[in-house]
């Protein structure tokens, strides 16, 4: 969201206008929050974009939200749930706290020396690091559910049968709820999905009879991964199970995506200057003691990338001929769909570019994402090809079952 914002606005720099969202107090900020969430996106409260954003609260100062005026149908004014699950998975979370911690409780990093970084560390921890006012839409903290950390994971899970790479604190595990109702196919369907694509855009321009592009199967593909994303939901896109954890990690990921986008004033103070959000933050890491992931490179690129085309998914986009055919055609849509295939085959370390094969389950499996154990038939779950030893918390690497 912060991000979009960002690239929304019409005038100045973009590195001078996310410096003066990050240095906006908490306050403000929550007002940009509830503007966006009276909008709605993903997940969203039926008939919650009825009204224009001209008649919701005025935006604190001098921000505008008018070009996230949107049609009712579709607002996608958040990203998806798996773009704060990408970001999350960079460590950037737990680093960020640390760095929020060393400077309100000790001098070990030194002391605050630009208002702005004393604004972001204030506003950062008022919002994403302690319980929400409340009434807040997206103050999910109570004695039933105590850990906001737990609840983004509950949902990860939830929607994508996927859990984080790490623990707490470099430990393997972290205790949360696992529901016994969760996409724990989503993986297996999504990368068979992505393999489909990737043949039909490699056959793109094969004239001959042998073509080996199935678009039916594409087809397929995409209605079972809506049908699967918006169960999740509540039985489609627009039903309110999950908003509110979706939304409130959405945006959690996506101001620690914007302060690692360049050099903002928190970098600066902890000298973690670099050409990348990745550098960035490998930097800031090795400041206090928390190593960033190694694939953090992949996972900032394929965040949002991810994030649209799930949204397309759960759209219904290419759901027919037409829609399934524009995925290798030239274009915007390809070229997202080829960045998501050839990233998610870096941070899962299964090569979506060449055709299934059977793994030797003495293989060491890749540990950049994690898929849930629980199993399923093997017919139906690439995931149980090559079974490795669980980890802590039950899970094990992604390409396990």
């Amino acid at each position: 969201m912060f991000v979009a914002l960002v690239n929304n606005i019409e005038t100045g720099q973009p590195s001078d206008n996310a410096n003066r969202i990050l240095s906006l107090d908490a306050a403000s900020v929550s007002l940009l929050m509830e503007s966006a969430w009276s909008m709605g996106g993903p997940g969203r409260l039926s008939k919650a974009n009825e009204q224009s954003i001209a008649h919701l609260a005025p935006a604190p100062v001098w921000i505008s939200l008018n070009s996230f005026n949107l049609p009712d149908e579709w607002s996608p004014v958040w990203d998806h749930l798996i773009y704060a699950y990408m970001i999350e998975n960079t460590r950037a979370y737990e680093i960020m706290g640390r760095v929020i911690a060393e400077y309100t409780q000790g001098e070990r990093l030194g002391v605050l020396q630009r208002n702005a970084s004393y604004q972001w560390i204030r506003t950062t921890e008022e919002l994403f690091y302690k319980d929400a006012s409340p009434f807040q839409p997206y103050n999910l903290v109570s004695r039933i559910r105590p850990d906001i950390a737990a609840t983004r994971r509950n949902a990860y899970y939830r929607m994508f049968g996927m859990d984080l790479n790490h623990g707490r604190d470099g430990a393997t595990g972290y205790p949360y709820l696992k529901p016994p109702v969760a996409n724990r196919e989503f993986v297996a369907t999504f990368e068979e999905f992505l393999r489909e694509v990737w043949r039909a855009i490699e056959n793109a321009n094969n004239q001959l009879a042998n073509n080996p592009t199935d678009f039916p199967a594409i087809i397929d593909l995409a209605d079972r991964l809506q049908n699967m994303l918006t169960a999740r939901r509540g039985g489609s896109f627009d039903r309110p199970n999950l908003a509110r954890e979706e939304f409130l990690a959405v945006c959690l990921a996506a101001w620690l995506d914007l302060t690692l986008s360049f050099d903002s004033a928190i970098v600066g103070e902890l000298s973690a200057s670099g050409p990348s959000p990745e550098e960035r933050l490998r930097q800031i890491g090795e400041r206090v003691g928390l190593p960033a992931h190694g694939r953090s490179h992949s996972y900032f690129i394929i965040a949002s990338r991810v994030s649209t085309l799930l949204i397309q998914i759960e759209r219904g986009d290419f759901n027919d001929q037409v829609g399934a055919e524009t995925l290798a055609a030239p274009g915007d849509v390809r070229d997202n769909v080829s960045s998501v295939i050839h990233h998610w085959s870096i941070i899962s370390g299964r090569d979506l570019k060449s055709g299934r094969t059977t793994v030797s389950p003495t293989l060491a499996p890749s540990n950049s994402m994690t898929v849930s154990q629980t199993p399923v038939p093997a017919a139906l779950s690439m995931a149980a090809v090559g079974a490795g030893a669980s980890g802590g918390n039950g899970r094990v690497p992604a390409g396990s079952a």
